[in-house]
């Protein structure tokens, strides 16, 4: 837990490590839930994208997804993802094939995700 605060805390300090603006979700042991809230957009018929992002403080790495949710269907589906370090943000790998669609229920961790992300619920 304190090395997932100390993580926490160079995030909010480091304005220069990138643009963007993550909100913590939720964590587990020594992993944070995060999603960028200036990304989150409107496409059309009620489905939004969004960058999502998974810290793992242990092994300092980011793995950052791109995310198309249907609310309606109640599916998501990454649309590409990276690896990075997580200290220099230095990109690790890239992974640009989508996965299928996926699933969740509204009580699921990923709905719950969805409502806070969409509705900050």
């Amino acid at each position: 837990m304190r090395k997932l605060l100390i993580a926490l805390m160079i995030l909010m300090t480091c304005s220069t490590c990138s643009a963007e603006n993550l909100k913590f979700i939720d964590a587990m042991d020594d992993t944070g839930y995060y999603y960028d809230a200036d990304s989150v957009s409107d496409l059309s018929n009620g489905v939004f994208t969004v960058k999502m992002a998974v810290i793992k403080a242990s092994l300092n790495r980011m793995y950052a997804y791109d995310v198309r949710i249907t609310p309606a269907n109640r599916t998501y589906e990454v649309l590409a993802s990276q690896i990075l370090s997580y200290d220099t943000r230095a990109l690790i790998e890239t992974n640009n094939k989508r996965r299928l669609p996926q699933h969740y229920s509204n009580k699921s961790e990923m709905g719950q995700m969805v409502q806070l992300i969409l509705y900050g619920e």
